[in-house]
């Protein structure tokens, strides 16, 4: 018998045996009473909205927040990575928040 017998045997198994199951924690929200749901939509709503807000303080101070500074180290290549990095955390926390909106 090969040592990948045993391997085959668990495979879906986990931590010595005991199938652990992520779909009821995963869908776990869904089961939560009217009004959880209710404030948890609020809560993302506004979330939401203030992100949406950061993002617009960020468009409008972007030359002072990420422009070239002429200091020594940094070059024009670097300041637009700046903001590159700040946009699409900004994009995807607006995403993630949406959807978090429609899946409370």
């Amino acid at each position: 018998m090969s040592h990948h017998a045993g391997a085959v045997d668990n495979k879906n198994h986990f931590a010595g045996g005991r199938r652990i199951v992520y779909m009821d924690e995963l869908f776990a929200v869904s089961r939560l009473p009217p009004d959880v749901s209710g404030a948890l939509k609020t809560f993302f709503v506004v979330l939401e909205l203030l992100i949406i807000g950061a993002g617009i303080y960020v468009f409008r101070k972007r030359e002072k927040l990420f422009a070239y500074k002429g200091k020594e180290g940094d070059t024009y290549a670097s300041a637009n990575l700046r903001l590159a990095m700040v946009v699409l955390i900004w994009i995807h926390a607006v995403i993630f928040t949406a959807l978090m909106i429609f899946q409370v």
